[in-house]
């Protein structure tokens, strides 16, 4: 009798792992075990009621959790994940997220604050959900340069602090100079006018930044930086023998996240990412498996303390399998 139970309970586990585990059909169980499909309905049956299965049934929000948790462990820092449904496609993604990123912005950001934007594809889909708030004395600031008149970046950054300033009324600091300069002698001349350093001492000040990364793959930046801000192959084969993998607001990091040493950031109006990581709320919304990468350097530099991210994205992020960088929405 016990050889009896021991017999059935081994295909009892067989049958309960094929299918749970394994997704394979009854019918296919039961031709592997050669019984008939009601004996293998009674084995999975079994499976369950002597304790062989436990099934648990976790609402999103209790695996969304579980993810949360995950960051906080790994990284230190305060992971907010939007729950999608795995048929998400990359666009309803990005913009749940920017969504979501509204809502922890509003729970940071209040009267009497200064908040530093980055502007990116993702920023302009936040302030595009943004609606109306009663706050009084709030002022904004941009953390990197608007482009020039031949690229898209002037009226872009301009259409999106506009938003924010509406959206919170209030007082906006605009950075007047290109994303990216021919020398750093420019650089260094440019932030040395007063128009710029009311802009850098306003970042300075700043109590919350919201910010996207942008990616880098094989040395070629996000598509804006190709259009029209002056970067060439050489600045490419710069970005690849310094080891970037992204940016933050058009200063340059690689996958440890440092930054010290890349050519390029001599010549980014981008800030420094030593006096960014002052900033007390460091906002990173982040959607598409093409910013990991990216998003994995900026969390091990320490540079985000709170981060929205999509579930898919999320999941994604902390395996230890490398990922692909594949664009599914531009910077």
């Amino acid at each position: 009798m016990v050889q009896r139970d021991d017999m059935r309970a081994e295909l009892a586990l067989r049958a309960a792992q094929r299918y749970y585990l394994q997704d394979a059909t009854m019918d296919a169980i039961a031709k592997e075990l050669r019984v008939s499909r009601s004996t293998v309905s009674r084995l999975i049956s079994y499976a369950r009621e002597a304790g062989l299965v436990e099934i648990r049934v976790l609402p999103p929000t209790a695996q969304v959790s579980e993810v949360e948790a995950e960051f906080a462990e790994r990284y230190g820092i305060h992971a907010h994940v939007v729950h999608v449904p795995d048929h998400t496609t990359p666009v309803e993604r990005h913009q749940r997220t920017a969504s979501h990123a509204t809502r922890v912005l509003n729970s940071i950001f209040t009267s009497d604050m200064v908040l530093a934007l980055a502007w990116g594809t993702m920023v302009r889909e936040i302030s595009e959900a943004l609606t109306a708030r009663t706050v009084t004395n709030c002022r904004i600031v941009v953390l990197n340069g608007i482009g020039h008149p031949r690229a898209l970046g002037e009226h872009y950054s301009s259409a999106i602090l506009t938003a924010f300033g509406a959206a919170y009324n209030a007082y906006i600091q605009r950075l007047p100079v290109p994303v990216f300069l021919d020398r750093a002698e420019t650089r260094q001349a440019l932030l040395e006018e007063r128009s710029v350093q009311a802009a850098t001492a306003l970042q300075r000040d700043a109590d919350v930044a919201l910010f996207s990364m942008g990616h880098v793959e094989n040395g070629v930046p996000s598509s804006p930086y190709r259009a029209g801000y002056f970067l060439d192959q050489q600045d490419f084969r710069e970005l690849l023998e310094d080891g970037v993998v992204g940016d933050l607001a058009t200063t340059f990091i690689r996958a440890d996240g440092s930054h010290d040493g890349i050519r390029l950031n001599r010549r980014t109006t981008g800030p420094d990412l030593e006096q960014f990581s002052a900033i007390p709320h460091r906002i990173c919304a982040v959607s598409g498996h093409h910013k990991i990468p990216a998003l994995r350097a900026a969390l091990r530099g320490g540079l985000v303390t709170d981060l929205v991210i999509d579930e898919i994205t999320a999941r994604a992020c902390l395996t230890d399998t490398p990922i692909g960088t594949a664009p599914e929405i531009s910077r």
